[in-house]
């Protein structure tokens, strides 16, 4: 059996006005309660005569090492005021988030415009994984001086060993405006538990991803998502159209990386069986059934003692692909050798630890150049590459298209 790690999550008091906005999320994935106290917002504005522009720059809260290790930090706030393309350029770095041990810093968090926070007033809901450790997930909305503003949870990951005294945001001046309702701190209580990731949902896009790289752990993390779904579906001609939605998207990844033209067939199938099931919790049981078929060529059932080890591996490489990583450096995280952890991964992905990352890395770097407004060699610093001629011709050997294609529009 796997055994599970003691997760405590802690609101963390730090100063705040008197009298401000605030904001109680209805529903949320953490475990914890939310404060609804007025929010502290830091220095901003589009100009010098701006209000914003009197707010600090820095706000601190102390923390606690009696939880345990520290391992991420949330963030529930507006992220951000003035952050829009005419009062601040994408990339601008607006501020800076700080674990300190005896006022240095052990652990330092940059946030840059475009990657981990974004124009607030635009209330389309975000759900992002960085790589960089980060991720952002909008919760809901807020209403300042009559105007609704998106409410977002930014996530950061703490390395282990990042034991310090305070946590401290500071503002860079820039005209980007935060808004921090909560500070909330999540610890691992016992040593040498198996890692957890807390996420968001997993897009169709991402699903593909995963087929192609051979990402088992987010592939069946997807099909749970799916299932989920369908279970709480009342419309169940609308179950059944998301259901083969998301079959033809597992079916189109496993064909284009070899798997057969029976593929084709199955799809059609699975179409015919669906229409003739009566309740969601049968349909939902079947896309299971037929997605872990299509997938059951590209994915080796895995069931060694071993194999939350490399699930461990693979949460931690989504949220980190962006970084320096190595398999020496995750085997040490793991604590495995390297030469097994490289065995063990192989043997469940089916490709070495640099080949899986690079893919990753280009499936990533796709996603963002079909759907945000980014230069190709901001992309290609984002995901992980350091230079740009070697990102373009993975990426054109990889798609069969150059990354400067797509963002003219050419995919």
């Amino acid at each position: 059996m796997v055994p599970t790690s003691r997760i405590q999550i802690v609101t963390t008091e730090f100063p705040r006005p008197d009298s401000g906005p605030v904001f109680v999320p209805e529903n949320s994935n953490l475990d914890c309660e939310f404060s609804g106290l007025p929010a502290w917002q830091s220095n901003g504005g589009p100009h010098r005569g701006h209000p914003a522009r009197s707010l600090p720059f820095s706000v601190e809260a102390k923390l606690n090492s009696e939880y345990g290790q520290m391992v991420r930090i949330h963030l529930l706030g507006i992220f951000s005021l003035f952050a829009g393309r005419e009062e601040e350029a994408i990339g601008t770095l607006g501020a800076t988030v700080h674990v300190t041990n005896s006022r240095e810093a052990v652990f330092r968090q940059d946030l840059l415009n475009g990657r981990h926070y974004f124009d607030a007033h635009d209330l389309s809901p975000l759900s992002i994984v960085n790589g960089d450790g980060t991720s952002l997930e909008t919760v809901g909305s807020c209403e300042i001086n009559g105007i609704e503003y998106r409410v977002d949870l930014l996530t950061i990951d703490v390395p282990q060993g990042a034991v310090g005294e305070a946590l401290r945001i500071r503002d860079l001046g820039s005209p980007a405006s935060f808004v921090v309702f909560d500070i909330l701190l999540e610890y691992m209580a016992a040593k040498g538990c198996p890692f957890h990731i807390k996420s968001g949902g997993i897009s169709l896009g991402e699903i593909g991803s995963s087929i192609r790289i051979g990402d088992r752990l987010k592939f069946t993390k997807s099909i749970d998502q799916m299932e989920n779904a369908l279970r709480t579906t009342e419309d169940l001609d609308e179950a059944r159209g998301e259901a083969l939605t998301f079959l033809a998207v597992v079916t189109a990844a496993t064909i284009e990386i070899g798997g057969t033209r029976a593929m084709h067939r199955a799809l059609l199938e699975s179409a015919r069986e669906f229409e003739s099931l009566t309740t969601v919790d049968e349909l939902a049981e079947a896309v299971r059934r037929r997605a872990e078929y299509v997938a059951a060529s590209i994915f080796k059932e895995v069931n060694s003692p071993s194999s939350y080890l490399v699930d461990r591996a693979l949460a931690l490489v989504e949220r980190n692909y962006a970084k320096n990583l190595t398999d020496a450096s995750v085997a040490a995280l793991l604590g495995l050798s390297t030469s097994h952890f490289r065995f063990l991964f192989k043997e469940a992905t089916g490709q070495p630890f640099h080949k899986f990352l690079v893919s990753l890395r280009l499936e990533k770097a796709r996603q963002m150049l079909n759907e945000q407004d980014i230069a190709v060699s901001s992309v290609a610093k984002a995901v992980g590459f350091a230079g740009l001629s070697h990102f373009s011709r993975a990426f054109t050997q990889r798609f069969q298209v150059s990354p400067t294609s797509i963002r003219r529009g050419g995919e």
